[in-house]
């Protein structure tokens, strides 16, 4: 199972792009946010691709689409931050675009939705019986704050095996831990430092960010790919990016995102 991620920063001119990296990178499941393209015709497009993509039902969910080569698909709660998919009646999909600190800081905000959105996961996880859960999408955090990180939003950790407790106790209560192997893409040792690219006159910043992230269940450690876990900058040869190496706005201000589990 392959899944791609992408903000295609309403870029209405998109389609050529996702269905040529669904097609080079073999996805099964593809999640867009800032959609504004074509969609009829990128319906049509996938659907007569070789891995047959079909539009999921995110009726609800206005910053998510969702197309998934998998017959057996159900929605969950569908929000307009977030979609969430059962797939196989096993494994728990959701794609995320939370609200950004453009218009003014919303970290809190930001918390309180994850919150939410791991509270629903939660009773999906009850009523399906599964622990097999993957969510996908801008984050508008990196993973060290506290939306993907805190025990009160998505409990991201940087570090995690399969054999660990599947708990953390604060204050006498009990979270599950959650596993965030974008970490591992962190840095310049290996092109490129992150997913997105802002740089700002404040006296402290990062310039380049990884808010767009892939968080799994502790279940779902022993089935990745670490190979497939991938930030992708180019597309059928042609870059995705600037010449000073940055995202290029044009297409989109986001690099895409993918991972990939050893499951059919």
């Amino acid at each position: 199972m392959k899944l791609l991620f992408w903000n295609t920063h309403k870029n209405k001119n998109i389609n050529e792009y996702v269905s040529n990296l669904v097609a080079e990178n073999e996805i099964d499941i593809l999640i867009l946010a800032e959609y504004s393209g074509n969609i009829t015709e990128l319906d049509s497009i996938l659907a007569k691709s070789q891995k047959r993509l079909k539009r999921c039902n995110t009726i609800g969910s206005d910053r998510i689409k969702i197309w998934s080569n998998y017959l057996d698909v159900q929605p969950g709660i569908q929000e307009k931050h977030y979609s969430l998919q059962i797939i196989n009646n096993e494994y728990i999909v959701c794609g995320v675009h939370l609200f950004s600190n453009l218009n003014g800081e919303r970290n809190d905000e930001r918390v309180l939705l994850a919150n939410r959105i791991m509270d629903e996961i939660s009773k999906l996880k009850q009523k399906i019986k599964t622990d097999k859960v993957i969510i996908l999408g801008d984050i508008n955090e990196s993973p060290y704050e506290k939306t993907s990180l805190s025990a009160l939003g998505f409990h991201g950790m940087p570090s995690l095996n399969v054999s660990d407790d599947k708990t953390r106790v604060v204050s006498g209560v009990e979270y599950e831990k959650m596993y965030n192997p974008m970490w591992n893409l962190y840095g310049d040792f290996e092109y490129p430092p992150g997913t997105y690219y802002r740089s700002e006159s404040n006296l402290c910043t990062a310039a380049w960010y990884m808010i767009d992230q892939i968080i799994i269940s502790q279940s779902m450690i022993g089935l990745l790919n670490r190979n497939d876990l991938k930030i992708i900058v180019e597309c059928m040869g042609n870059s995705l990016y600037t010449e000073n190496k940055h995202p290029n706005k044009r297409i989109s201000d986001h690099f895409p995102i993918m991972c990939g589990f050893n499951i059919m």
